[in-house]
Parts: structure tokens; C-alpha cells; sequence
């Protein structure tokens, strides 16, 4: 008996209930109450993530959701890789930020987002589903780069991450755009059989090359690392 579709992404759908909840919970809560629990309850919406992903490496592998989402070994692996890292964050988070910090369960709330993006790259065969799971990640990161709103630092450096963020979303796009016209196609195992055959092979590869340059700059990867470095100080030079 096949498994029901629900299962190729209840890693996704646990800690995004978990982000929801939390979301949800934290405008009702006293202003001087400790939003502690909230992380607590992340920490457990991370555990079940991770006991769902081992879930998925029982499963057989298989497709669903007309065919953008596949679950196997090589997903469910990131799947507890992700999650587990999620865990240790707020594990660090708890135990060194003060409970009475600003706004702390939207904090917890942004981390489960982000990685429910993260959890949708991992397992999508669409391209347009890795983007859509790519600005999961990043509109929460975006937020949480200016999390600290009373230092200067924190607005300039969501600004700057968001404009550089959006120049690498346009690249991404305009690659995926190009790729289908070259294949015909956004889904990644056709678009792997297509690109030797394809009639427009230096449209294809502009366009790889296009995705490749848009994920580089959101993971700062090199040579896209160079706009991480902050602006050195007086003293330094």
C-alpha cells in the first residue's frame, strides 16, 4: 500500500503548524511574560520533525503532489540535518537570551519558517517549487538579519540583504525562465535528460549558469561572498 501524499512532507507541515502556532500564541501572552515556552515548544515541533523525517526513510521512495515533491533517502537525510540544526539554535537561544527579550517568540517563529523553506528545497523536483522554498527561507531571514531594531546596525543590514537578496532572486528567475525555454520544462529530473538534446544548448546553459549565480549569492558562496564582509572600520584601516 502506497503512503498517503501527507507523508512526502509532514517534516514541512509539522514545524510550519509549529511557526503558525507560536505566531498565533505570542500576541495573546503579557507583555512582561517569558516567551520561554514558546521556544520550548519549537524545540518540540524540531524533535517531531526529526522523528517525521526518520518516518520518511522507512518510506518507499516516490513522488507526489503531481510530481514536485519527492521523498527518499537523500531528503529525509536533510530532513534531520536541517532539523537537527534548527534544534541546536534554539537549544543556544534559550539557554543565553534573556526572557525578556523584544519580540523573542516572533524570533522562534521565524526560525521555523526559515527552515520550512530549507526542509521544501530539499525534496522539490520542480524548479519553481525550490523558488518558492528558496524565498520561504529567505523572507525570514531578511526579517531576522534586522531582528535588533534598537541598534543601527540591524535595519541596515536587513536593507542590504534584502536588496542583494532580490538581485539574486532575479537572476534565479530569469535563469529558471531560460532553462525552460531551452527544455520545455521546470522539472529537474526532465530538464537533466533535455539539456544534452536540447536545440538551444547555449540557452540552457546561460541559464543553469543564471540559477547557479542566483543560489551563490544566497548562500554566499564564493566568489558571491565578497558583500558579507562589513565595512571595515577607521581603526582597522
Amino acid at each position: 500500500m502506497l503512503p498517503a501524499p501527507i507523508f512526502r512532507i509532514l517534516p514541512e507541515g509539522i514545524l510550519l503548524i509549529t511557526g503558525i502556532i507560536i505566531t498565533l500564541v505570542e500576541p495573546v501572552l503579557p507583555k512582561n511574560a517569558s516567551r520561554k515556552p514558546l521556544g520550548w515548544l519549537a524545540v518540540v515541533g524540531s524533535l517531531l520533525t526529526i522523528a517525521a523525517s526518520q518516518m520518511q526513510m522507512r518510506l518507499p521512495a516516490g513522488m507526489s503532489y503531481f510530481g514536485t515533491v519527492q521523498s527518499d533517502d537523500f531528503s529525509a537525510f536533510f530532513h534531520i540535518l536541517i532539523a537537527g540544526i534548527v534544534l541546536v539554535t534554539l537549544l543556544v537561544t534559550l539557554d543565553t537570551v534573556p526572557p525578556d527579550t523584544e519580540s523573542l517568540g516572533e524570533y522562534f517563529a521565524l526560525v521555523c519558517f526559515g527552515a520550512v523553506g530549507m526542509l521544501l528545497m530539499t525534496s522539490a523536483v520542480e524548479l519553481l517549487l525550490v523558488f518558492i522554498g528558496l524565498e520561504i527561507s529567505s523572507i525570514s531571514t531578511y526579517i531576522m538579519a534586522g531582528f535588533r531594531r534598537k541598534s543601527a546596525k540591524g535595519p541596515e543590514a536587513a536593507i542590504k540583504y534584502f536588496l542583494l537578496g532580490s538581485f539574486a532572486t532575479a537572476f534565479f528567475l530569469y535563469g529558471i525562465a531560460l532553462i525552460f525555454g531551452a527544455t520545455g520544462t521546470t522539472h529537474i529530473p526532465e530538464i537533466a535528460t533535455k539539456l544534452t538534446s536540447s536545440p538551444t544548448p547555449i540557452l540552457a546553459t546561460i541559464g543553469v549558469t543564471m540559477v547557479l549565480i542566483g543560489l551563490g549569492f544566497k548562500v554566499s558562496a564564493a566568489p558571491f561572498q565578497v558583500w558579507t564582509r562589513g565595512i571595515p572600520s577607521k581603526r582597522s584601516l
